[in-house]
């Protein structure tokens, strides 16, 4: 199932959405259909994360059941997506691609750490400040070096705790494309220091343009992910290339901790899946968008310097 959020020309609330399986070009209106058939759903996508696994596989069934002839389908250009997860319970990008951490650390002119293929590491970004598909890409003021990231996240639908890898998928609600904003001078000064990224982070985040759940989208399989800038391909990669498993980084999240559901886990990027990989830097009014096989693309267009 591909789950939404989103409004249409009319405004209003956010709505939960179901993407059509036969083709990316209508969203059926989950209440509106509820509604036509007597029933109840969730307002919005949130809530249907939230909600117990037995109203999640009812809503399931009752978007199964609506004919693609029927009541409640929008046209795509009537809608406008939202971020599927607005405000996150929690938002961590990891490193799970070998040849992003090799780039990284020829950068730095060493070795990869060894810790590295110890343990998933990742950071806590800053989940209030979710931005959405289409939403312009905030340019900060203290930054001359925007980047992006382009990323594959799992978004938990389940609350746990010490749960062991080979159970971790019964915890992942779906997946979606996320793009790790960040300023990259300010993240060197961060990370000279020890500490960080912080400030280079916090700023932004997309996610979207939906979340496909795991019976209909393994990150484990090999699905390509692009990186274009106005329409010109920057970089490919493949979502084979991670290094560390969703289930692993689960696992070692929950490890001692709770999870809850509506946290984001980022894969973090491929080799070349950002543009400090590659040398090449943003310029403002670009748009920038990041496919993934069977995710779908997400776009933004980069704002002004503040």
């Amino acid at each position: 199932m591909r789950w939404c959020s989103f409004t249409t020309g009319q405004g209003g609330s956010a709505r939960l959405g179901a993407v059509s399986a036969r083709e990316e070009s209508r969203v059926l209106d989950v209440g509106a259909w509820a509604r036509s058939r007597d029933a109840e759903a969730p307002a919005d996508l949130v809530d249907l994360i939230e909600a117990s696994p037995a109203i999640q596989e009812r809503v399931t069934d009752l978007v199964r059941s609506a004919p693609e002839d029927g009541l409640g389908w929008v046209r795509l250009d009537e809608v406008t997506f939202l971020a599927p997860v607005r405000t996150p319970n929690s938002l961590r990008s990891f490193v799970a691609f070998r040849d992003h951490a090799e780039r990284d650390a020829k950068r730095r002119d060493a070795d990869v750490p060894e810790a590295w293929d110890r343990i998933p590491v990742y950071y806590k970004g800053n989940r209030r400040s979710i931005i959405g598909p289409g939403d312009e890409a905030p340019w900060p003021s203290y930054t001359d070096k925007l980047d992006y990231a382009c990323e594959v996240a799992a978004v938990v639908g389940r609350g746990g705790r010490d749960v062991p890898a080979d159970e971790a998928e019964a915890f992942v609600f779906g997946y979606t494309i996320m793009n790790d904003w960040s300023a990259r001078d300010i993240e060197e000064d961060e990370l000279s220091c020890w500490l960080g990224p912080a400030k280079a982070r916090d700023f932004a985040t997309t996610l979207g343009p939906w979340i496909v759940t795991p019976d209909e989208w393994s990150p484990d399989d090999d699905h390509s992910m692009t990186v274009t800038v106005d329409g010109r391909t920057w970089s490919t990669g493949t979502t084979a290339g991670r290094r560390w498993s969703f289930a692993e980084m689960l696992a070692w999240v929950a490890r001692d901790e709770d999870l809850w559901p509506t946290d984001v886990l980022g894969s973090g990027t491929f080799g070349g899946g950002s543009g400090q990989d590659l040398d090449m830097w943003l310029k403002a009014g670009q748009e920038v968008s990041l496919t993934v096989d069977g995710l779908g693309t997400l776009s933004n267009t980069v704002a002004k310097k503040s």
